[in-house]
């Protein structure tokens, strides 16, 4: 059977990226089928393989983020390393790193350099904390909670204990961003053949996250008029316990959410009751209004008062594990779950993409690369003779899945 075409299938993406971020950008490219070079570093590549679990020696966060690529193990410190990479640098059409600033320069690598080889290049960069400034500037290494906490997203509910993480992790939306500026970039190059430097990182991603808030906040002393809704909806608990699990409520899309709420829940109009009639004495009064939710929430079990809420135009969810959600009726159908056969893990359910394209939908064209998988190949290619590809991997300059 003939398969449909992929929207990304003549891309070519030398993709030096490690973890998770740049990664994650990448995994959804090879999943439109671009052709993704990971150049990993010899002798234990990414980072990710060796982090786990494990089946049979298979990382499945590594499995995760990297199926439909193709792996080259090969010594960027060597000279002959580094023109091998070179050559792949000037016939790509995307360069993707996340190494800390300055890292790439070293090796030759820096956008001056590839675009003097390959003016139309796409050059992506995912950093920790940008492309200027002092973090930036002096080097200094990036992580998820990091940023989250520096860009305010750690909370604290409980003054009494240190603040937690919130938010999701940057790592995952820093990925996304950059794949979507690698698109744009494409875009603007089909148009004018221009190549072009971009980047993201994860402190900028975490601060634009706070986007439906931000506003407020930085123009907090300004604000002469309150939000119009807003208040029952940070007065009222998320979730609450119920006879058998959690239910998620979303005080929402009403002039009168608590009269909804409470109706619905078969108790009295509680907005009528003196304590709460108005939004600035339902936060006043939120732990009296809460407990009151919470005594009737505890009467049911979640599938019932998910049958009741709903037909009353009540926003709920039920409170999933992940496992749970797995099996979600929802899963499925939007293909957010894949199979695939790893040589040596056997068949592995690896997470499936949340983009859909009906006419170029992605494919699953080969599971996640052992370390150096494609080296030989991909030497091959570059015009490199067998003999040429033999003293390469005999001086430690390449490694194969088979060295």
């Amino acid at each position: 059977m003939r398969l449909p075409p992929q929207a990304l299938e003549s891309l070519k993406v030398l993709d030096f990226s490690h973890v998770f971020q740049g990664p994650m950008g990448t995994q959804i490219l090879a999943d439109y089928g671009a052709d993704v070079i990971k150049v990993e570093r010899p002798p234990r590549g990414d980072w990710s393989r060796a982090w786990g679990p494990f089946i049979k020696g298979v990382s499945l966060p590594f499995a995760n983020l990297n199926r439909n690529k193709r792996s080259l193990a090969v010594d960027l410190k060597s000279q002959a390393g580094r023109e091998l990479a070179g050559k792949l640098m000037a016939e790509t059409d995307v360069v993707v790193h996340n190494f800390r600033k300055g890292v790439m320069e070293k090796l030759g690598f820096g956008y001056e350099d590839a675009r003097a080889v390959n003016p139309g290049l796409i050059y992506a960069w995912s950093s920790g904390w940008g492309d200027s400034g002092p973090s930036a500037d002096c080097g200094r290494g990036g992580h998820d909670l990091m940023a989250r906490a520096e860009a305010g997203w750690f909370l604290q509910p409980d003054k009494d204990n240190a603040p937690i993480p919130g938010g999701m992790s940057a790592d995952y939306t820093a990925g996304l961003h950059l794949m979507m500026a690698i698109l744009m970039a494409l875009y603007h190059r089909e148009k004018t053949g221009q190549g072009q430097f971009i980047s993201t990182d994860l402190f900028s991603v975490a601060f634009h996250a706070h986007i439906w808030d931000g506003a407020s906040q930085m123009n907090g002393a300004k604000i002469d008029a309150p939000a119009a809704l807003g208040g029952t909806e940070e007065a009222i608990l998320k979730a609450f316990a119920t006879k058998d699990g959690y239910i998620e409520i979303s005080p929402v899309f009403s002039d009168n959410a608590l009269r909804d709420i409470s109706l619905a829940l078969g108790l009295n109009d509680l907005s009528e009751d003196p304590r709460f009639a108005t939004e600035k004495k339902q936060l006043k009064n939120r732990e009296t209004l809460n407990a009151l939710l919470a005594e009737r929430f505890r009467a049911r079990t979640t599938e019932t008062w998910m049958a009741e809420l709903e037909p009353q135009g009540i926003f709920c969810a039920r409170v999933h594990t992940f496992a749970e959600a797995t099996e979600h009726p929802q899963t499925a159908p939007n293909n957010l779950i894949v199979e695939m056969e790893h040589p040596e893990a056997g068949d592995l359910k690896l997470s499936g993409t949340p983009i859909r394209l009906q006419a170029t939908p992605p494919q699953l064209r080969h599971p996640p690369p052992d370390l150096g998988e494609h080296s030989t190949v991909i030497a091959r290619e570059l015009g490199y003779t067998q003999e040429e590809i033999d003293r390469l991997v005999e001086n430690g300059v390449l490694v194969t899945s088979a060295s």
